[in-house]
């Protein structure tokens, strides 16, 4: 048995060396190359331009209320999103060229309005769930990948990459180092010094500094005509759309996807 020693502690030495590199080239990987998996693993480029329109429908929750109707309809370049709460329609809408957001939200509110604005226009909004997705371009001259190391999400290791377009703002994305799939869009902060009273009764000094920041994740997997969609994503949402609370989430579970369906050019108005 003294003899066999070395020859095992060869092969652990070897199979630890084995992971380390494993590591090292996974470290390695530029942002561009993680969009390349992550678009590989969602289904492919073929699988994706066969898809011309999508409409997902689910539910939606918020606060302690129940659970309401939402559609995010989507082409390669529009957006809408419809969250039907009790009393009015919220319209996250994208047409192609500009973006916005009803009902407007009270003065006190606005930089959140523009914020979702925002993000509206950056083609990353709610993930893969939505068509209007910059990543299906992958790097081009006006918009570049960079990757930041690695990070934790919800318990899941995932690759950080900066998405930064030649005009805007740089956001931050993160896909599961296992399956590629695109968990997380960081959309930054806002700041607000107001007094936020009028739409939450959490604050009440004027001079008091409120950060809100915004992102979404997105979670639960699954192949839907070839290509691998999300059927839960959780977007970061304030007062006054939440009633409870100044900053919380609305999380949302999608039911059913419908694919190359003819979708009422109303709908992006």
């Amino acid at each position: 048995m003294k003899k066999l020693l070395p020859f095992f502690s060869l092969l652990t030495v070897l199979a630890l060396s084995a992971g380390v590199f494993a590591a090292d080239d996974n470290d390695k990987l530029s942002g561009a190359e993680i969009i390349k998996r992550h678009t590989a693993a969602v289904g492919g480029k073929a699988a994706l331009s066969k898809i011309q329109s999508r409409v997902a429908i689910g539910t939606a929750k918020k606060d302690n209320d129940a659970a309401i109707p939402v559609a995010v309809m989507s082409e390669p370049n529009r957006l809408s999103a419809v969250y039907q709460f009790q009393g009015y329609n919220w319209y996250l809408i994208y047409d192609g060229s500009k973006s916005s957001v009803r009902p407007v939200l009270g003065q006190a509110a606005s930089p959140i309005m523009h914020k979702y604005e925002d993000m509206l226009t950056t083609g990353t909004l709610f993930n893969d769930v939505s068509l209007y997705n910059v990543l299906n371009r992958g790097e081009t001259d006006r918009l570049r990948f960079e990757a930041k190391g690695m990070k934790k999400v919800k318990g899941r290791q995932a690759y950080v990459v900066d998405m930064m377009p030649d005009k805007g703002q740089t956001l931050r994305l993160y896909f599961d180092v296992e399956n590629f799939m695109w968990l997380r869009t960081d959309y930054g902060s806002v700041h607000i010094t107001k007094n936020l009273g009028a739409f939450s009764n959490d604050v009440t000094s004027k001079d008091e500094e409120t950060i809100f920041d915004f992102y979404l994740e997105t979670s639960d997997f699954k192949e839907v005509d070839g290509v691998k969609l999300p059927f839960k994503f959780e977007i970061v949402a304030t007062a006054p759309i939440l009633k409870q609370k100044s900053v919380g989430t609305i999380v949302t579970t999608i039911t059913e996807y419908r694919h190359n369906i003819s979708i009422d050019p109303k709908m992006f108005q």
